[in-house]
């Protein structure tokens, strides 16, 4: 395991904090993000393939990934997935890879940073991220708000049980609609 990789979230949401709308419906975020031309796209122009690039794995919830599937919208490439259930997984698609993987948060932790090696973890999955939040596990939150307010579907920050205090980098403003705001966790102690 690297001690020098990191745990990073990257996520998009609405104002009021949801990931997804009701029964895990993305739709919102394919309707909101710019491609480069001006057309709407999944991760044009938000830093998302930068972010990429210092990922080792990625360490989901099943619920996370499977929604992907769906869209088959697979970002991916061949980076190990890790994927946090009991159940069988559905393959991968565009020669992706990914296995289940079981244990506490600390234990899924460890497992991804030692697939990642010396590049990062990207966490994702609201379950997932509560959970690494409340133990410390989590070094770094990108978050892209989006110009609406759903009202109801998965909210992030719902069932945090601690306090987690952040470093804020400036805030960046994409196509003049989308603003994404980028911390650090600060480490008490």
């Amino acid at each position: 395991m690297s001690e020098t990789s990191r745990v990073r979230v990257y996520l998009g949401c609405s104002l009021d904090g949801c990931i997804a709308g009701p029964d895990n419906d993305l739709s919102f975020l394919m309707e909101q993000a710019p491609e480069p031309d001006g057309e709407p796209g999944p991760d044009a122009g938000l830093g998302f393939a930068e972010f990429l690039e210092q990922v080792g794995a990625l360490l989901m919830g099943r619920n996370t990934y499977e929604v992907p599937l769906k869209y088959d919208a697979w970002h991916y490439g061949d980076r190990p997935v890790l994927v946090a259930t009991h159940r069988e997984l559905p393959p991968a698609p565009q020669g992706g890879t990914a296995w289940a993987v079981q244990g506490d948060i600390v234990q899924l932790i460890a497992q991804a940073k030692e697939a990642a090696g010396d590049k990062d973890v990207y966490l994702d999955g609201g379950d997932l991220v509560r959970q690494a939040l409340d133990a410390g596990l989590v070094d770094a939150i990108c978050l892209t708000f989006l110009p609406l307010i759903l009202g109801r579907g998965i909210r992030l920050w719902e069932g945090l049980q601690s306090r987690t205090d952040l470093e804020f980098d400036p805030p960046v403003v994409h196509g003049g609609r989308m603003v994404q705001v980028t911390a650090r966790v600060k480490r008490r102690g």
